[in-house]
C-alpha cells in the first residue's frame, strides 16, 4: 500500500493515493504497455481529466508508483535496528531483516522488472543517487562498532557488494530454489553470508 501521512490526508492526497494504488494494481496485472491512463482513472474512480490534473503522462504515473511502493520505506528503518555481537551476526541480522521486508512485497520485483525493461532503470538510478548517502550513513553506523574486523574497502563498495549478495540470494531463492535439489536450498542464507564475509578460498 501507499505510505499514508500521519495527519488526515487532504482530498487531493486521497485522490493521488487512489491513483497510485489503481496504477500499481493494473501495472502488475496487465503490464505497463497493457495499461492505459483511462483504465487507471476508471479504477481510481475519477475522470480522465482528473488523472491528468495529477500526472501529465503514464510514465509520470509509473515513476510515482515506483517511488511510493519501493521497499526502502520499510528496509531502511529495519536496517537501522540491525544488531550483532560481531560482524557476522550483524550481517546475518541485516539480511534477515531485508528478506523479511522484501518477502512480503512480491510486487516489488515485478515493478523492478518493468523499470529495467521499459525504462532502462532511469528512475531507479535517480532514486539510488538520492538514497546512497542515507544508505552509507546507515552502513557506517552499523559497521563502526566492528571497524577492526573490516578490511579497508570504501564504504560505497561495501554497500554495493552487500546489495549484490542480498539480491543474489533473494533472486535465486525466488526463481530457482522451489524446484532445486536440497543441496541448493539448505542453509542457503548462511552460505551466502559466509561466502560474502570470507570468500570461497580455503586459505
Amino acid at each position: 500500500m501507499v505510505r499514508m501521512p500521519t495527519k488526515s490526508p487532504s482530498r487531493g492526497e486521497q485522490t493521488r493515493n487512489a491513483i497510485l494504488q489503481a496504477a500499481h494494481d493494473l501495472f502488475l496485472k496487465q503490464g505497463y504497455h497493457g495499461t492505459s491512463m483511462r483504465q487507471v482513472a476508471s479504477q481510481a474512480g475519477i475522470a480522465l481529466g482528473g488523472l491528468y490534473n495529477h500526472f501529465n503522462s503514464k510514465e509520470a504515473v509509473f515513476e510515482a508508483v515506483f517511488l511510493a511502493f519501493h521497499p526502502y520505506h520499510q528496509v531502511f528503518p529495519l536496517l537501522t535496528g540491525a544488531r550483532g555481537d560481531n560482524l557476522g551476526q550483524l550481517v546475518q541480522d541485516a539480511v534477515e531483516r531485508m528478506v523479511q521486508a522484501i518477502r512480503g512485497r512480491p510486487d516489488f520485483m515485478n515493478l523492478m522488472f518493468i523499470e529495467m525493461v521499459e525504462f532502462k532503470s532511469v528512475h531507479a538510478q535517480k532514486l539510488f543517487a538520492t538514497l546512497l548517502p542515507q544508505g552509507i550513513q546507515i552502513l557506517q553506523h552499523l559497521v563502526e562498532p566492528h571497524v577492526d574486523q573490516v578490511r579497508p574497502i570504501p564504504l560505497p563498495m561495501v554497500l554495493r557488494t552487500f546489495l549484490g549478495m542480498f539480491f543474489g540470494y533473494y533472486l535465486t531463492e525466488m526463481a530457482l530454489a522451489p524446484m532445486a535439489p536440497p543441496e541448493f536450498r539448505e542453509n542457503a542464507m548462511q552460505h551466502f553470508i559466509d561466502v560474502y564475509l570470507r570468500g570461497i578460498l580455503a586459505s
